[in-house]
């Protein structure tokens, strides 16, 4: 085989479909670097540019025998389908990206119900053990720490003195301390 007759597109795709590595090394040679900067340009990565180059010569060769390539379209055939497998790599991509986006949503969601359902569990816990404090202990703790009231508001509240107050709350505080240090 002449490779100087590889410059008329029809023998040499004639050539290519009969499954002329000569023909395809031709091809290759003559377009590859071209096709590498196209891709490189529109894809803004020299790495995905030369695999999608690689993945454009191999389908031609794997379809050599089905190739319908207009006359003199070769260079133009060739990079529409670098273009069309440009296009499926970020449609696989945008897929793999929603898919991912998906799994952390559904991670944070089942996190989230996790959280919640502890927090609740510890919630009930407390409230009691808050339960389990003798009367007057809990009313004191309750109208500090629910209700917000200062020792001395208490102290008027419940006709008990200041200290008595700090006594329950200390009282409360170490009890409380004691049952849910586990917990926490």
């Amino acid at each position: 085989m002449d490779r100087h007759s590889f410059t008329n597109e029809s023998y040499l795709l004639e050539h290519l479909k009969k499954g002329s590595t000569a023909a395809y090394e031709y091809i290759f040679k003559l377009y590859h670097r071209e096709l590498c900067n196209y891709m490189s340009a529109i894809t803004g990565d020299s790495k995905v540019a030369e695999d999608i180059a690689q993945q454009t010569f191999i389908k031609i060769w794997d379809n050599r025998d089905k190739l319908q390539v207009e006359e003199n379209k070769l260079k133009r055939y060739l990079f529409k389908v670098a273009y069309n497998l440009f296009i499926d790599v970020q449609r696989k991509k945008k897929k793999e990206f929603q898919l991912l986006e998906k799994l952390k949503r559904e991670a944070y969601l089942d996190l989230t119900d996790v959280d919640t359902s502890l927090f609740e569990e510890r919630l009930r816990k407390v409230e009691k053990e808050i339960d389990n404090l003798p009367e007057q202990c809990k009313k004191v703790f309750i109208l500090s720490k629910r209700e917000g009231l200062k020792y001395r508001e208490i102290s008027e509240q419940l006709h008990i003195s200041i200290k008595t107050v700090e006594v329950h709350m200390a009282k409360a505080m170490k009890h409380l301390r004691a049952q849910l240090t586990s917990l926490l």
